[in-house]
């Protein structure tokens, strides 16, 4: 079969499309013919080792992913046919990645794939939607009617925290620099968008939200966008860190954190069990179904334009990017916006 394959020493000059056998399974394991694939900058910083933890050359990149089962697994959950969604989100242990064109994957790590869902939307959702529920909901606390400022609001994490929050009722105010996605950021759940360098940012936000602080920040950007952040919070505020892409340092005003009572966590899904990510998911496939929202997409690709894929990731997105594998596969939709 055909795969994307990080050899040693790793990096791009080093990752292929090859031709490779196909490894026996477990009996724990289904074996899943791979339809779209759903990239993250996560999955680009492994492939150039600079992921902290991430996995030694060689291996296939890839976590997210939708498809249909070809082979069920020994205790006879999964049987030929289904169509499934792929949760797992290790980070060192990608002799399973997905940018393949079939993979046997552990029972306890696939899930139903929602029947309104395309492939491509499905494909676009597994790690965005858990990271996003784990920094508004796990770590982040937020209940109905509460406040929540999503930076880098377009990015897939972005996108996915505001379809959610919108979904659970609390007031979700979207930050973007761009004009034409602020407008679409409205047109997916987002009550109130703004410029995130505007010069009276504070003073809108708590205007629209009537408060002199909102509940929660979901940091997606890093960098100096942190201290804003924090700048944001009300008392007993909390910032949700997801992102880097800023940078990988900010300054965090000090005085604020104290006289605010306010905290910072950082969020990754890498550590979760199979239970927590299926607990997580069945909840995420709730909210959506409550708006009827649908996972985003920006745009898809074939496995042969696998490193043109990765390098759209560091454009002007809107969603998720994709890598289409095999068919059938939602065509028409796939090559939509989502």
């Amino acid at each position: 079969m055909h795969a994307l394959v990080t050899s040693p020493p790793g990096g791009w000059l080093n990752t292929r499309i090859t031709e490779i056998e196909l490894r026996e399974g477990r009996p724990t394991d289904v074996l899943v013919q791979i339809h779209a694939v759903g990239l993250n900058p996560a999955d680009n910083f492994q492939i150039e080792g600079k992921y902290p933890g991430g996995p030694k050359p060689p291996f296939i990149p890839g976590r997210d992913a939708c498809g249909v089962v070809i082979r069920g697994d020994g205790d006879g959950k999964w049987k030929p046919g289904d169509s499934v969604v792929v949760l797992q989100s290790s980070t060192t242990d990608l002799i399973n990645g997905t940018l393949c064109e079939k993979q046997w994957v552990a029972a306890e790590n696939l899930a139903r794939k929602p029947d309104a869902w395309t492939e491509a939307e499905a494909a676009a959702a597994p790690l965005v939607f858990q990271t996003s529920w784990k920094a508004l909901f796990d770590v982040g606390g937020l209940k109905p009617g509460q406040s929540v400022v999503i930076t880098g609001a377009s990015g897939g994490v972005g996108l996915a925290a505001v379809q959610l929050a919108n979904s659970a009722g609390a007031i979700v105010v979207a930050l973007s620099r761009s004009e034409a996605k602020r407008s679409r950021l409205q047109q997916i759940g987002a009550h109130h968008v703004f410029a995130p360098d505007d010069p009276h940012l504070k003073e809108k936000i708590c205007d629209a939200v009537k408060s002199k602080g909102v509940s929660l920040v979901v940091e997606n950007v890093g960098g100096p966008s942190l201290s804003t952040s924090v700048h944001l919070l009300g008392v007993h505020g909390r910032v949700s860190v997801v992102g880097i892409l800023g940078g990988v340092e900010g300054t965090i005003p000090i005085p604020a954190l104290m006289f605010k009572r306010a905290s910072i966590h950082g969020v990754l899904v890498t550590d979760d069990t199979p239970q927590q990510a299926q607990a997580a998911w069945e909840q995420i496939v709730t909210l959506m179904s409550r708006t009827q929202s649908r996972p985003v997409f920006d745009q898809v690709f074939p496995l042969k334009e696998a490193a043109a894929a990765f390098k759209k990731l560091n454009e002007n997105v809107f969603g998720k990017v994709l890598i289409a594998l095999a068919q059938p596969v939602d065509a028409r939709r796939m090559m939509g916006s989502g």
